[in-house]
């Protein structure tokens, strides 16, 4: 590996520590291998031609439509229906209500596609109810945040679209992929409720006073967030349209649900939509744009084919590579945002593990699975800092909370990891692989 490429990466890492903005330290970085390598001084226009290139992809449209149509579908209401709609089908099992949590974020994902979107929706609806219940709230906190990284994993997910932006790879394959690993994770998840509601005593809640009309009225209430992923994910893998078509569907059906159905989207609600909408897709463009140089540096520097040969040279099989990945993936959650990982290894390790005859579609999925168990894991996790923020309990004891949890996704990881048909069935089923 040359030297300037060590410094660049050196570099990096030192500001993520310092705790240096990632939008900044990414871009210093690459900025910096322009002076640092001999004869590039003169090419700095390659810098703001990455830039502007890496932002320019169409596929880039559907994530601030999805960011939209998911801050549409909170703002109108739909949180509350479908807390309603968990608390019909899972209520009145022991420890009813986070069965509720973990079910919520099920549904909610086919909305949002984003854990901290999630978090901040359902999170203060869920952790007051689960605390009025005599729950603790370092448990009902810790269970918001293992729960909402269903989101990202269960289709349509933003995580997944950034992977196939990266690596070339089918969206419809991928929405198809994550489908049984989100809701594995969803199951483990209640298996431990199941659990730790009959060591600790908790009890069931059903809606009180149920009868069959109430029980309608409440489905008919949430019909239409349930119907809005259907609408997505059927037009994706029929090929009536593209992931960012589907996007712009989804944020039309989202106002039409609003203004016409339940009647409660004001104009001045939509505009702060749009602008929370605005900011939040301006981080994430930012990142992409610097991202995209640094990706192409490692490129010129044929990082991509020494760390082949070194794979290799070492007869490295691919169930150790993706167990050293998934290390590897692990221990930079502890420090590395998700999207942030996505941009700087998928395009670099993808076409390796294809070249060892993984699936990238597989791999896509348990990319996707490890940075998210990252949003859980201390001292950067931003769920949990998210989590904290909304419950406020103290960040120590969310974690405390929250390891039977991490405990059951890291199970989950590895089952999926080593079982690449719980990934690829459904892409097979539906002609994708």
């Amino acid at each position: 590996m040359d030297q300037p490429l060590l410094v660049i990466i050196g570099l990096l890492l030192f500001l993520m520590l310092l705790g240096s903005p990632v939008i900044f330290a990414i871009g210093f970085a690459a900025l910096s291998y322009f002076f640092i390598k001999p004869g590039m001084t003169g090419m700095l226009d390659i810098y703001a031609h990455k830039f502007f290139t890496g932002m320019d992809v169409f596929i880039w449209l559907s994530i601030p439509l999805f960011i939209i149509a998911g801050e549409i579908m909170s703002a109108i209401g739909m949180t509350e229906r479908l807390v309603n709609l968990s608390r019909l089908l899972v209520g009145r099992l022991r420890g009813g209500l986070a069965y509720v949590n973990v079910v919520g974020s099920m549904l909610f994902s086919g909305v949002s596609g984003s854990a901290l979107a999630d978090i901040s929706a359902l999170g203060p609806v869920e952790m007051k109810m689960m605390e009025q219940d005599g729950y603790d709230k370092d448990f009902a906190a810790a269970l918001t945040v293992s729960s909402a990284i269903q989101g990202p994993i269960i289709p349509p997910s933003i995580p997944l679209i950034m992977f196939s932006a990266l690596t070339n790879t089918s969206v419809a394959a991928l929405f198809l992929a994550g489908a049984v690993p989100g809701l594995m994770l969803g199951l483990g998840q209640m298996a431990m409720i199941f659990v730790l509601a009959r060591v600790r005593g908790y009890h069931a809640n059903p809606i009180a006073g149920l009868n069959l009309r109430m029980a309608l009225g409440i489905f008919y209430n949430a019909f239409f967030a349930i119907f809005m992923p259907l609408i997505i994910i059927g037009g994706i893998i029929s090929g009536v349209f593209t992931a960012t078509e589907a996007a712009s569907v989804a944020v039309a059906y989202a106002l039409l649900v609003g203004v016409l159905a339940y009647r409660n989207l004001t104009l001045k609600a939509l505009w702060e939509i749009l602008d929370r909408s605005a900011r939040t897709s301006a981080s994430v463009y930012l990142i992409v744009g610097f991202a995209t140089i640094i990706s192409w540096i490692l490129a010129n520097e044929r990082l991509p084919t020494q760390l082949f040969d070194l794979v290799t040279y070492y007869q490295l099989q691919p169930w150790l590579l993706l167990l050293c990945l998934n290390l590897f993936f692990l221990l930079n959650g502890l420090w590395i945002g998700d999207s942030v990982q996505l941009l700087l290894f998928a395009p670099l390790f993808t076409p390796i593990l294809a070249a060892m005859g993984v699936d990238p579609v597989h791999f896509g999925v348990v990319m996707v699975l490890n940075v998210m168990i990252g949003l859980m894991t201390p001292p950067y996790g931003l769920a949990l800092y998210l989590g904290s923020t909304i419950s406020g309990v103290p960040l120590g004891r969310i974690v405390v909370a929250s390891l039977p949890f991490l405990a059951s996704n890291l199970i989950v990881l590895l089952l999926v990891t080593y079982v690449p048909a719980i990934s690829l069935t459904l892409p097979r089923l539906f002609g994708f692989l």
